[in-house]
């Protein structure tokens, strides 16, 4: 297991630092140039195609924080990371965009996957290329940053400034069967408002690092264009190119193997059993939301790490799912009794834990998550 931690680094120098990391760790580095990326004038959830060359800065929201405030086109530092026939195109850029109601220039960070890597092919016609994350916007000088992987992923936490994090994974799960597939993409990032309230934490479409947002929308919507979110590939059911979007929310019957599930969400009755109106959410939910609020134990004051797992609904749907794995070296717990940065030794393990967002309880400027936390192995 490796593990790596900076400080005081911009968005560049974290995107150097990630290349080499990875290569390090058994990755193969396919590229190291630029792309110009563009911006539509506003911004709206899961307008960009994953076919062109805007920016996911322009598909996380409607809000006014993502307008691209006169910048139509901007060139990114790009790097390609390539394992067992799967690449991860990552783009660095300082964008002018707004925060916490603060106009400024911030640094973005975001994640395609495609499939393999052709050399001289445009990012965005990449074989099968999906734009799924973005991270951003953040201060241009970032406070700290943590790397982990054992080889088959990359976990990066951010720390933008102090107490304040953000989340980026990508590689493979592990798989509890044999299918084709197993790649994932997750980000934690919340969608910022352009005034100096921000969003409430179980909006829909926030990014929930190795979770489930709520947001529903069609399998053809998903395949042609970018919603923010977290999302696994699993080619079963005659399904050839089979990301799934992890998702409390529902859009109809026929289209739910569209949707993958989670150990957990950021949204309010998810626990099992739950009736949503005409479905049940609990197709959605791995576990269920006791896991977070009946913890940490009253009489211990102990709050279980639970493991990250993610299913998918079959097709055609007549409510089953299958239990694909779980995302590797990473736990989902109540972070009431621990702060940011914590280790926690359980054996020969070590385990980092970090909020999702902002370990907060009261709404301002900045978005917060509660106890919301994860915990990253650090030492195995």
């Amino acid at each position: 297991m490796a593990y790596i931690t900076g400080a005081s680094a911009d968005i560049n120098t974290l995107l150097t630092a990630i290349k080499n990391f990875a290569v390090a760790n058994g990755w193969t580095a396919n590229v190291t140039d630029t792309f110009t990326m563009t911006f539509w004038s506003y911004g709206a959830n899961g307008l960009v195609a994953h076919a062109d060359t805007t920016s996911m800065v322009s598909s996380v929201g409607s809000s006014d924080a993502y307008r691209n405030q006169g910048e139509t086109s901007l060139i990114a530092n790009r790097v390609v990371l390539t394992k067992n026939g799967v690449s991860y195109q990552l783009f660095a850029v300082n964008k002018k965009l707004v925060k916490n109601g603060v106009s400024g220039t911030y640094a973005c960070l975001e994640a395609w996957a495609c499939d393999g890597f052709a050399a001289g092919t445009a990012a965005n016609l990449q074989a099968n290329n999906r734009k799924f994350v973005m991270i951003g916007p953040m201060a241009t000088s970032l406070y700290a940053y943590h790397l982990f992987s054992n080889g088959d992923f990359i976990h990066l936490v951010i720390e933008e400034t102090p107490g304040r994090f953000r989340h980026l994974s990508f590689g493979f799960i592990n798989k509890y069967g044999a299918f084709a597939g197993g790649q994932y993409l997750t980000a934690g990032c919340p969608v910022e408002a352009s005034t100096t309230t921000a969003y409430a934490f179980n909006t829909t479409n926030h990014m929930v690092p190795f979770g489930s947002n709520s947001q529903a929308t069609s399998r053809a919507a998903l395949a042609s264009n970018g919603y923010a979110g977290s999302y696994v590939r699993a080619d079963i059911d005659g399904w050839t190119v089979g990301w799934r979007l992890l998702s409390v929310g529902w859009y109809t019957t026929d289209q739910g193997d569209a949707y993958g599930c989670t150990s957990y969400a950021n949204a309010a009755n998810t626990r099992a059993g739950y009736n949503g109106g005409a479905t049940q959410n609990s197709l959605n939910s791995l576990a269920h939301d006791l896991a977070y609020h009946c913890s940490p134990q009253s009489y211990n004051g102990l709050a279980p790490m639970l493991p990250c797992y993610v299913g998918v609904n079959r097709a055609p749907y007549v409510g089953t799912w299958t239990l694909l794995g779980e995302f590797p070296d990473v736990r989902f717990l109540n972070i009431a009794n621990f702060n940011p940065g914590d280790e926690l030794t359980l054996g020969t393990d070590v385990w980092k834990i970090f909020p999702l967002w902002n370990k907060a309880y009261t709404l301002g400027a900045e978005p917060i998550s509660y106890d919301y936390g994860v915990a990253y192995r650090k030492v195995v």
